[in-house]
Formats: C-alpha cells, structure tokens, sequence
C-alpha cells in the first residue's frame, strides 16, 4: 500500500538513543491509501448491487456496514481518490482494501467467515463525548452566564461585538483557570470527535486531535432553511466575525486552518452545493485556496480575493465592511482552459496588493535567499546540483527544515541516505548542539520536532519513477504536503525492464518532465537534488554541468548550484550559487559557512560598519 511508504519520525532516529524513549505517534497514517480510481470503485460496487450515487469528493453509496444492516437510510461515503470509506450511522473507517474485500462477492464459507472478521475489526471514528463531557466540569456552559459575566469573559477574548446568543447557540465552554473558550468539533450527524481551544492569555488555539479529525465546527443561523451554500473560514475567529454579522446562513469553521484539510471530514461537507472560501489576505490564501478546492472538488467552490477591500472576516468586520457583500462577489475558481484578461483581473490586483505574501514564504536561517530568490512559492520546480560530497543533501535538510519551522508541509524522498540518518541531521539542526553530547534533552527537542509537519518516504535505492510518482501524488493529497524534496534524480533511472535498452537521458528528461507536471497540477513545489557531469577542471559548475541533457535547467523555475573553491584556492570558500531564478530574474551567491556542532550552514549576522550589509553575502543584479 503506497501510503506505508510514507512514514513520520516514528522509529526513524537512531536505535542507540531511541531505545531510551517512549513509544512515539506522530501524524498518525493508519489509513491506508490504494492505488484505486473512480472507475475501479464503481465497478466492483457495481457487481455486487451496490446503487452509488456520484458527490462532489466521494462516492455516496446504501451499502450497509452497521451491525444492523437493515439499518435505514444508510449511507456510505467512500474518497473518489484514495478509497477512504466513513460510514454515516455507525461511523466506522477504513481504508480501501478492506472495503474492497468486504464488498467482493461472496463466493465460499471461508470468505464469508473472512468478511464477518472483517467487519468487526473496522475502525470506529473516536468519541470525544467523554472528554466534552468532563471539561463541562470544569467549565461553564456560555448559555448560563450572567450578562455581566458573559460581558467580562468576551473583554478578555477581544470579541465584544460577538453576541451572547451565537455563541450560546455553538455550545461554547468557557474554563475560568485556564483562561480559554472550548468549541466542539463534530460531524455532519452531531457526534463530538475533537475541540478546539482558544487562549485569552496568547489568542493561540489548539486543535485536539492534534491530525486528522473528522468533524469540524458549524454555526447555523436558527429558523433558516440551508440553501446549499456553505462560508468556510480558517480559524474561530472569522467564523464569530461572520456569524455575528449574520452575513451568512451556515459557516464552517476548519479545524487545523489553512496548514492541512483531513480526507475524514469531506463526507461533512458532501450535502453543500456551494462552498464559499474566505481565508483573508494576512496568509497564502490563494494557494490554499486552490489546493484545497482540488479535494472539495473545483467545481462548486468559490473564493474570496484578497484585495485591500477583502480582507479575513475579523478584520472586514471591525472595519465596518459589508461582509453579507463580500461574500456574494466570491468568484468560482475553476474556470475553462481558455480565460480572458477580464477574469484575472482581480487575480492581478490581489497579487499586486499582496506582493510579500504573493513572493512565498521566507526563510529565516537564509535572509541571503529571501534577498535574490524573495521566497520559497508553491508550483515551482527547483533542481539543486554540486559536486560530490560538498553538502548537498545537508544543506537541502536544514532548508527545507526552516521552511517545515513555518508551517511548510513538506514530503521527504531521500533514496541516497537513511532516513534514520537524515532525521538525526534535522534534529540536530533544528536544536543547534550536537545530540550526542546533549542526551539530557532529547526527549524535548525531539517533541519539539514531531510537531513539525515533516513525512518521509521509504523508499531505499534505486526505484521506479512510477511507483514513487504514485507515492508522492497520494501523500500529497491527503496530506497537503506543499513541498517535495527528492534527493537524488539518478535513484531513479536504472529500474525498469527497458533500463537495459533506453537512453539515460531520455530517462532523465521523462522523470523531469514527471515531477514539472506535478509541481504545476497539484501547486507543489519540487526540488530535485541531480548530480552534475563530470566537473571542470577549475571546479566552476553551470546550468551546463546538471547531468542529463538540457531539460532539467530549461524546466527549473530555479537552478541551485554549490561551488567548493576550498580545494582550488587556498583562500577559496564554498557558496551556493542561485544560476535561474524564473520568478524575478535576479542572480547573485551566498557565502556557505559550515557549523559541524549544528550541522548548520544557517547565516551568521558579524559585526561590519553601518554602510555594509549584516551577512557576507555578494548578491549580483543581473537577469
């Protein structure tokens, strides 16, 4: 199963200090993810009688998994993608393979026994009821407070627009010691599967689970009739703006905000014609405005621009803006192949009001790269080349590591070096002292780490660019990982049976063209590590050195290149050089100054007069 391919830090770092710890579970990928399309689910559904009605992310189908199968109105929801199956009345999950057996046509006593085992061994979506029910305990319900109260507890919070009724109306807890508002998160036929905290100290909120909920938060305008149409918003904040504007008759709050969108809630939002995406402009909203309307299907989503005039709801709202307007000017976002000036538009003046959010995200061990590069931008293809043993691969970990600091989702393919080994590097990098000496405090950095949101591949040697491919596009939508690091390109070139017959190059250029198609379907952006041909003589690299023939610097948006003169002048340093930069054509180096206690090429700021710049750094103009 592809997803087993992909594994958190569990079990990844070395045996030697992990012996030691506790048992770790770090983005739970207990469903499994099959090789399965559309077709192939309709097909055997079909076989056995199965009627199955086509919805916008999942197939909605009668087949009954409840114990009592004459159960009415059963209904169960299975992911058009993955196969991923949730049932409506008995909440029990799983993934395809086991649905795939179970609906087989039963053809012998043995496979009758199998299904029966089958069926009782089906995971049930956990109950939160317990958990609700004792931080009722502890809380108060914000029905009962007093007016004066209520009116205390909103001044702490900042929400004193927010009437007393809508939020009485959400079931909302209020925990006095604690200093925090409690929203419930539930699915689509009430059950309680996780809450949602916010922080009058911080304004900080905590999602509990931590991944992959199945519920989220809904806030319904009473004595109205749904019309379809649903406003989803990423944090609570916007929901109450919305809300206590009654700007919209149903508003879903998401329950891990713009960083990821679980498999497991789709089925929640099946029944709504029209899902109306508000995520503001104060984050990448466009991107993941785009990336989530890929699982939420393109067809029926909307999106609200964010131009000077659109901002995030809680904003929009203490401004005095019309919120029930904004909402009615969304714009679909899937559009035929053909457009017009007349429908970008906005998406050029959203872009230009939004210029630094527009320019990606930047890095914060590499002010160097934010300068030449301006930021690290979804859909983009970056190749990373230099010589043998200059750092590549290290380098790539602790640049993709500070990304990962700031919420990047990031999938790592690294078939040259362990994955046990690459974990130890960005551990010790992301710490900053060597582990070794510092064993007193693993247990803290290496928590620290599991909340980054960092998957890693299994795959080992050389490999198959379509199994990987599989791998990768799969992990990529249940995960919504935004950055892909495959280290290195000549892993996959020798395992096929024309490997024998086909040109090297040609190879290349076809797993190049695979990876550019991915990065611009999907909105991901790849960095593929390659090696270079033989180096000159004088040590110089160019796009020219990149093995392979010419597709890999003529497809890159960004060409990456280490220089070691450390060999060749006796004052020579090593720097990373960027050769192609797509997106705003400026080119210049960054000094590499390597931190063996850190494992960390990160910039050090030296004390220079006011007139020079903080970073040694030579940065070159040029297009």
């Amino acid at each position: 199963m592809l997803l087993k391919r992909v594994l958190p830090l569990e079990g990844l770092l070395s045996k030697k200090v992990y012996k030691t710890q506790r048992a770790r579970f770090y983005h739970n990928l207990a469903e499994d993810v099959s090789t399965v399309t559309t077709l192939e689910i309709k097909r055997l559904l079909k076989s056995a009688s199965v009627n199955v009605l086509e919805g916008h992310a999942c197939l909605v189908t009668n087949y009954a998994l409840c114990e009592d199968a004459k159960k009415q109105n059963c209904k169960l929801y299975i992911n058009k993608m993955t196969g991923f199956f949730m049932c409506g009345n008995c909440n029990r999950v799983g993934p395809w393979t086991t649905l795939e057996r179970i609906v087989e046509p039963k053809k012998t006593k043995k496979k009758s026994e199998e299904i029966i085992f089958l069926r009782k061994a089906i995971d049930i979506l956990p109950d939160y009821s317990k958990q609700w029910n004792e931080l009722r305990l502890s809380s108060e319900l914000i029905e009962n407070l007093s007016p004066d109260a209520y009116k205390n507890v909103v001044e702490k919070f900042n929400l004193q627009h927010i009437p007393q009724e809508i939020m009485s109306q959400m079931n909302l807890l209020y925990n006095e010691s604690t200093q925090s508002l409690y929203f419930p998160i539930l699915t689509f036929r009430g059950l309680i599967v996780g809450y949602k905290s916010l922080s009058a100290d911080s304004s900080l909120t905590k999602t509990i689970p931590a991944t992959n909920t199945s519920g989220v938060i809904i806030y319904k305008q009473k004595n109205l009739k749904s019309d379809g149409t649903a406003v989803l918003v990423p944090n609570v904040e916007d929901l109450l703006a919305v809300a206590s504007k009654k700007a919209a008759n149903l508003i879903i709050c998401l329950p891990y905000g713009l960083q990821n969108i679980p498999q497991q809630i789709l089925p929640n939002l099946e029944s709504y014609k029209k899902l109306i995406l508000w995520f503001g402009n104060d984050e990448p909203s466009w991107d993941s405005a785009r990336h989530f309307a890929k699982k939420l299907d393109e067809k029926r989503c909307h999106f609200v621009r964010p131009t000077d005039y659109q901002p995030q709801p809680k904003i929009a709202a203490h401004l005095g803006y019309d919120l029930k307007e904004i909402i009615q000017n969304a714009t679909p976002i899937w559009h035929k192949s053909i457009t017009t000036f007349q429908s970008l538009r906005q998406d050029v003046l959203s872009d230009l009001q939004n210029i630094d959010k527009v320019q990606g995200i930047k890095w914060s061990r590499y002010p160097t790269l934010n300068k030449i590069l301006k930021g690290h931008r979804r859909g983009e293809f970056t190749v990373l080349t230099g010589p043998t043993g200059c750092g590549k691969t290290t380098l790539m970990s602790e640049y993709s590591l500070d990304l990962a600091l700031q919420g990047v989702n990031t999938l790592w393919g690294s078939f040259e070096i362990r994955n046990a080994r690459l974990a130890k590097t960005m551990l010790q990098q992301m710490a900053g002292v060597p582990l070794e000496e510092n064993l007193n405090k693993f247990e803290s950095y290496a928590d620290e780490f599991q909340k980054l949101p960092i998957y890693f591949m299994t795959f080992h040697g050389q490999q198959n660019i379509t199994d990987v491919m599989e791998a990768v596009e799969h992990a990529t939508y249940v995960h919504d990982i935004a950055h892909v690091i495959i280290d290195n390109v000549q892993f996959m070139m020798g395992m096929s049976d024309e490997s024998k017959f086909v040109d090297r190059f040609w190879k290349q250029d076809k797993i190049i063209g695979s990876f550019r198609t991915f990065a611009t379907k999907f909105n991901c952006h790849v960095t593929l590590v390659i090696h270079p041909r033989k180096e000159r003589e004088d040590g110089e690299l160019t796009t020219a050195s990149i093995f392979g023939g010419a597709k890999a610097s003529q497809e890159a948006d960004n060409v990456l290149i280490i220089q070691d003169k450390r060999l060749s002048s006796i004052r020579g340093k090593k720097y990373l050089q960027i050769a192609k930069n797509r997106y705003c054509g400026d080119l210049g180096m960054m000094v590499l100054e390597f931190d063996k206690s850190s494992l960390s090429y990160a910039e050090k700021k030296k004390r220079k007069p006011d007139n020079t710049d903080d970073h040694e750094v030579t940065f070159v103009g040029y297009s």
